[in-house]
């Protein structure tokens, strides 16, 4: 398995663990050749990783990178593995870029119910 680490300096690099040693999309080959911070969906990799390190978590994995897609082995044992490591996370996170923060006004007390727009996240529709 392979986990994301987020670094000291606020970077993050590839780290493999093998069974019982495990402490557009930007791809695992994205990350392996260093084009992964000049797609968008990077930022999706950076909030995982500054929301790990504030819950004092070293390793995260994102389904969407830490698996090579382009090995039918690998690929093969994530798909029948991915409920076992979700179930055994310590934290899981969903980036929902399509869902912000309902706004609040400490003036008046007034806060904006994000309980629509959370339902209506493309998040649950995808495959």
């Amino acid at each position: 398995m392979r986990l994301l680490q987020y670094n000291n300096d606020g970077d993050s690099s590839l780290a493999e663990f093998f069974e019982g040693d495990i402490p557009e999309e930007v791809i695992f080959k994205d990350l392996t050749n260093g084009t992964s911070k000049g797609k968008a969906s990077y930022r999706k990799i950076q909030f995982c990783g500054e929301q790990a390190r504030r819950n004092g978590l070293q390793y995260f994995w994102v389904d969407t990178c830490c698996i090579d897609k382009s090995n039918a082995v690998e690929l093969q044992e994530a798909i029948n593995s991915m409920f076992r490591w979700y179930q055994d996370a310590t934290k899981c996170y969903v980036y929902l870029p399509d869902v912000s923060r309902p706004r609040t006004d400490p003036a008046d007390g007034s806060n904006e119910d994000w309980g629509p727009t959370f339902r209506k996240s493309l998040w649950f529709s995808r495959g």
